[in-house]
């Protein structure tokens, strides 16, 4: 994802990692999907660095969806993405927020195409305080090519008014975890209130 969604990527090729298999989620992404993910990240992003976005301090509920990308994860082609849906449930006024991230896929290249679908997805739990979001992300998920791996990852991030719209925008960091061969991964996400 040339370093849009994805905020680094360094690794080791992952037994999830785009081996360029057919296994996996039926559910993720098309490759045009990804692309224009990856696009929305870059323009939430380069309109957060020119304030073009207000940060808001939310009150009450929201539900919220959007999409989530990690890199790190391929040694061999660090453009190697896996790009999921995240769902987020968020109380405001109690302070918590929890979801998840599935119907990931592996993606690579600039413009990103699909390798392969994924199994598994990641519970998300955290805290909300004021404009501000901070969460854990974990879970095993596999491309079916081997034992897959486990990711506990921390985001952070914030809140806007993005034309009436609530938008949260982040970015997040951890560890993938296969069979004790752990590695730094990181990446970012961003959702919508429903």
């Amino acid at each position: 994802m040339t370093y849009k969604l994805v905020l680094a990527a360094s690794a080791a090729c992952l037994a999830l990692a785009a081996c360029n298999t057919s296994s996996g989620s039926s559910s993720s992404l098309t490759s045009a999907q990804a692309q224009n993910v990856d696009a929305t990240y870059a323009d939430y992003q380069d309109r957060i660095a020119n304030e073009d976005l207000t940060m808001v301090t939310p009150q009450g509920q929201a539900t919220m969806s959007g999409y989530m990308g990690v890199g790190g994860i391929n040694p061999e082609d660090d453009t190697t993405v896996a790009l999921g849906e995240l769902t987020m449930n968020v109380d405001f006024d109690g302070g918590t927020l929890t979801g998840t991230a599935d119907n990931f896929g592996i993606y690579s290249g600039d413009p990103l195409v699909k390798d392969t679908g994924v199994t598994g997805s990641l519970n998300v739990a955290g805290t909300v305080s004021g404009s501000g979001l901070d969460a854990n992300a974990s879970g095993h998920m596999s491309d079916g090519s081997g034992t897959g791996a486990d990711f506990d990852l921390t985001m952070s991030g914030s809140f806007y008014d993005d034309a009436g719209t609530l938008t949260t925008v982040g970015d997040l960091t951890g560890t993938m975890d296969e069979s004790g061969d752990v590695t730094e991964v990181s990446g970012g996400f961003y959702a919508t209130a429903n």
